[in-house]
């Protein structure tokens, strides 16, 4: 199955390849089998992984050890934690005794800082509290804050002593390593699965849209998407799609994490040269050996105009990159291999009948479906399959927008959905997505039905229905009119689901 890339924050975070698709393709190896783990909340994002192991108690394992892996470095890089290293680190200004892990990923700043020509750069925390600051009280940060800022940061933010293992800040601005630490961060769960389950062969983690596949991937590798930055909805399908063998990807972007000042969106990667948020691009996927310097340069590329971003990727061995500018032209580099994503359906000619009788939507018109999967503190808890989908005036179900469920065999539990897909092998491949854990989930309905037929102005039904192994079987309706104005309907929430909000609307132009 693909899985999208999120794009990534100031931290450089992006499975379509932030947010987010990815799909293993041929035979498993011998004695082997795929086993799919999601989960939320992890390091204030969520996690994917796809384990090729000989059972489940092994994938299991190797599951435990990226968890506690991943909870182990964030104690390290998170400033969100008061005790963590990088917090104790930003409150002194005497020598500071770090960690092998903060070590290194100090030493890539140094080398990524260089590289860009300053474009990116590890102390953008003052500039983060700023524009935070101005989102709250309504005012865009004044001139004169963003020069002394930038002045700054063209200073060296720390000194090593003569052992090379203490750190001496030499400034005011704070810390924040979060455009390497992700990134740093799944490399390290890889490594520690790699060294204490053998038997597992091949891992594909995602964590916040940032994405490391290892091992003997089947057939020709993961099959990553990326996601379309104008069309950023959980269902909506990747622009395009790349193959993964032992590479790593990342996106960064603007569009899902911003500053709203006075009604206008200002993005939260930063130009570290002028204070700015930067404008460059609107996405930018880089594919590398490794998720540090795929994460440093999605970052720097946002920055840097594109023909700059491209020469940089041209000087490091094993870089691609696909950036995105805001008015939708793609920059790629030379050697970067991508396949249109074909459709995931043939339609014979008899299936592709006349668009139907009937006013058409108005132009732009789409219906988002916003739902929330609440946590759930249960011993046994278990993350539900969901299924989504719209009917007719009839009754009769148009399109499937979205089923999340691991193991196909057990879909047959979402008894109403099961009722459509059972019988079409292609439209059950084509929607069914890893299980959702606890979170918010935006879909989007263009208005046509699974053949991809324009469908009229009328009333239609939205349809939740939710299943949880040792929990409750239940579902959400509501009635939705697509018609010649906007209109909007809450589906009640439920012991599985909050409040689902559905609404009829003209998209956001790009």
């Amino acid at each position: 199955m693909l899985r999208f890339l999120r794009p990534l924050t100031v931290l450089a975070l992006a499975w379509v390849v932030g947010a987010s698709a990815t799909e293993p393709v041929g035979t498993l190896p011998p004695q082997a089998s795929e086993f799919q783990f999601h989960h939320d909340h992890v390091i204030g994002t969520s996690l994917d992984l796809c384990v090729v192991a000989p059972n489940e108690s092994v994938a299991e394992k190797a599951e435990l050890t990226v968890l506690t892996e991943i909870e182990r470095l964030r104690m390290i890089f998170s400033t969100y934690d008061v005790g963590s290293e990088i917090s104790r680190l930003n409150r002194s200004r005497e020598p500071v005794k770090v960690s092998t892990e903060m070590a290194e990923v100090l030493r890539s700043y140094e080398s990524w800082q260089r590289k860009s020509g300053g474009a990116f750069n590890g102390q953008v925390g003052e500039l983060v509290r700023v524009w935070k600051e101005g989102e709250r009280t309504g005012r865009v940060p004044d001139a004169l804050t963003l020069e002394r800022i930038a002045s700054d940061l063209r200073k060296p933010g720390w000194e090593w002593d003569a052992t090379g293992t203490a750190v001496k800040r030499l400034t005011d601005q704070p810390l924040n390593l979060n455009a390497i630490g992700k990134g740093y961060i799944i490399q390290k769960a890889v490594d520690a699965v790699r060294k204490e389950h053998p038997a597992v062969t091949a891992l594909l983690i995602n964590l916040g849209g940032d994405i490391l596949g290892w091992g003997a991937a089947p057939g020709a590798g993961w099959a990553v998407g990326i996601q379309n930055p104008f069309q950023h909805f959980d269902n909506a399908a990747p622009i395009a799609a790349l193959r993964l063998k032992n590479q790593a990807v990342a996106t960064s972007g603007d569009y899902q994490r911003f500053y709203a000042i006075n009604g206008k969106r200002y993005g939260h990667i930063f130009d570290p040269r002028t204070g700015h948020p930067a404008e460059s691009a609107t996405s930018a996927t880089v594919v590398a050996n490794d998720n540090v310097t795929a994460n440093a340069l999605a970052t720097t590329l946002c920055v840097l105009k594109p023909e700059d971003g491209l020469k940089l990727i041209a000087s490091v061995p094993g870089a691609e990159c696909l950036i995105i500018t805001p008015d939708g032209k793609q920059h790629r580099s030379a050697g970067l291999k991508l396949s249109e994503i074909a459709p995931t359906r043939i339609f014979t000619p008899q299936e592709k009948k006349d668009e139907p009788k009937g006013a058409a939507w108005p132009e732009g018109y789409q219906v988002t479906v916003a739902v929330e999967l609440p946590k759930i503190d249960a011993k046994r808890y278990r993350r539900p399959y969901t299924a989504i989908w719209i009917e007719d005036d009839k009754g009769k179900a148009v399109r499937t927008l979205a089923v999340w469920g691991n193991a196909p065999k057990y879909l047959k539990d979402l008894k109403d959905w099961w009722k459509i897909g059972k019988g079409d092998n292609d439209l059950v491949k084509a929607v069914t997505r890893a299980t959702r854990g606890p979170g918010k989930y935006d879909l989007a309905w263009d208005g046509k039905d699974d053949k991809g037929n324009a469908l009229p102005q009328g009333t239609y039904t939205v349809r939740v229905e939710v299943h949880r192994e040792f929990g409750e079987h239940l579902r959400q309706s509501g009635k939705i009119e697509c018609k010649d104005k906007p209109t909007n309907v809450k589906l009640e929430k439920n012991a599985e689901t909050a409040e689902t909000v559905v609404e009829f609307k003209e998209a956001k132009k790009k």
